[in-house]
């Protein structure tokens, strides 16, 4: 049976009402709902345009599955080829028939409030999608490696990091001083977390070459988290322990259908997020 590997973003989900966010966040979505999409051809009639099969499955009270099957109305071919002869004939499928041949996955992990897509491109409209259902604002911030970051962002606005007493050492000590960190764990914290804030502060070499040592040190400093904006204005985030970007499965597809398993697209999916 042939594979199909099936590649997911990530991305950090954003909810400000709900931060952070929880499975019941995303009650009001049905279990199975089918939406369309329509064409005004006139004020009189309406033609349906295309339609989109929305199943939605928890998992572990952690995970959201969302699976949309879609299909269109258009193109319509009258006349298709029989494989058994190699003839034209009439196409057999009604001009109001459609077949639900596209396929989109979506996971949301509420433990980690990562959102993974299995097509980047459709990333817009479902956040159109996903406000209009919970009817609340969020935001989705792509999760990119530590080069592309570097070179990608601008400007920093905050930069956060935790410290573990003994993981301390002395070359972690070059970035703090010494009175600081007896200031912190004098008070005996068994973690120390640190906020920089800035006003969208330029990208300097020398905060770049700042910015790049924290980032190596995954032993004495954790929970690393960089937050920069690009030329465009875009906001991006860094995350050291999410620093691979994508995640890759490979799934069976169906025989003659060529469609794959949402079940198990999304068994596939969460036990590689679980042993990652």
């Amino acid at each position: 049976m042939a594979t199909k590997p099936l590649r997911f973003s990530i991305h950090q989900l954003i909810i400000p009402e709900e931060t952070p966010f929880t499975v019941d966040t995303f009650s009001l979505i049905d279990d199975s709902k089918l939406e369309t999409t329509n064409i005004n051809h006139s004020e009189e009639e309406q033609e349906t345009f295309s339609i989109k099969r929305v199943s939605k499955e928890v998992r572990e009270n952690r995970f959201i599955c969302l699976y949309f099957n879609e299909g269109d109305k258009f193109p319509y071919s009258p006349t298709v080829i029989d494989t058994a002869d190699l003839q034209e004939k009439e196409n057999p499928r009604s001009p109001e028939d459609i077949e639900m041949s596209d396929q989109f996955f979506v996971l949301i992990d509420v433990s980690h409030q990562r959102l993974y897509l299995s097509d980047q491109r459709r990333k817009g409209t479902f956040l159109t999608w996903l406000r209009e259902k919970i009817s609340k604002e969020v935001n989705i911030k792509s999760i990119i490696d530590e080069e592309t970051f570097l070179d990608k962002i601008n400007s920093v606005s905050r930069v956060s990091f935790a410290i573990v007493p003994n993981l301390f050492n002395s070359s972690s000590q070059d970035a703090l001083s010494d009175h600081i960190v007896n200031d912190i764990y004098g008070f005996g914290a068994e973690k120390a977390r640190l906020d920089l804030e800035y006003r969208n502060a330029s990208v300097t070499d020398d905060l770049k070459n700042k910015l790049a040592s924290i980032m190596k040190q995954r032993v004495q400093f954790k929970e690393i988290t960089i937050i920069g904006r690009s030329d465009e204005g875009f906001e991006s985030v860094f995350n050291l322990e999410e620093v691979i970007n994508k995640i890759t499965i490979d799934v069976s597809l169906q025989e003659k259908t060529n469609l794959l398993d949402c079940s198990i697209v999304f068994s596939l999916l969460t036990d590689k997020i679980k042993n990652t």
